[in-house]
């Protein structure tokens, strides 16, 4: 199972909530993603993950590695 850890990858850059990191996501690379969408992917609640929304994530929090944003755990 691959795991979204968006909400640690935010934390670790001084983000403290999904508000901050929609503001930062415009911001930086001028997608202007649903609050929704912004939670789903902080809560880990997708089970499909949008290529270009998860670009526009790492972009904003400058990640280049996708273990900052994703892991996999054993079932």
């Amino acid at each position: 199972m691959i795991k979204l850890t968006i909400d640690k990858a935010a934390t670790s850059k001084g983000i403290s909530s999904q508000k901050e990191l929609r503001e930062l996501i415009i911001e930086k690379t001028g997608v202007e993603l649903r609050a929704a969408t912004i939670s789903d992917l902080y809560r880990n609640n997708k089970n499909q993950i949008n290529r270009e929304h998860l670009f526009a994530v790492m972009e904003a929090l400058e990640i280049t590695d996708f273990n900052e944003v994703l892991t996999i755990k054993r079932r």
